[in-house]
């Protein structure tokens, strides 16, 4: 594999061993939380009314903030108060799931009214399906 500057990637990995927490922004607390406690299995663990909610599946901390300061946590409001709003663009969200389970997960989400594309599969071997949450975040179900 080449780096970006025309040299060779190490052959060993970085230190960054996966995703421990993932933050969005979102404009309506209890509909996405609903999204992902309903359409994606996420359990509810921590939820500050209008504020910020954290869920959790497997490994993966999902944390929702409401893009406002009062009552929000002290890096939401330090970066709040510094940009006024939320600021910068992700294209897409992957989360793995079991291979057996990713054609009945899709076809859950299906069955619930939501827009999915796919299966997509890869030349890798990877499986993917893709769909957007209430706030327009593109996310991928995958099994790899």
């Amino acid at each position: 594999m080449a780096s970006i500057d025309g040299g060779s990637a190490p052959a060993e990995s970085g230190f960054v061993q996966g995703i421990s927490e993932l933050a969005l922004w979102v404009n309506d607390l209890g509909r996405s939380v609903a999204f992902y406690r309903d359409r994606l299995g996420f359990t509810l663990f921590d939820y500050t009314e209008g504020v910020n909610a954290f869920l959790r599946s497997g490994d993966v901390v999902l944390a929702l903030f409401a893009p406002v300061i009062e009552g929000n946590t002290p890096v939401s409001q330090e970066y709040l108060r510094r940009y006024g709003g939320p600021r910068g663009s992700v294209y897409h969200v992957g989360f793995k799931v079991a291979p057996d389970a990713l054609d009945e997960r899709a076809q859950s989400l299906i069955a619930a009214g939501v827009s999915v594309q796919g299966p997509m599969n890869f030349g890798t071997g990877r499986r993917s399906y893709f769909f957007e949450d209430p706030d327009q975040h593109f996310i991928e179900l995958t099994d790899r």
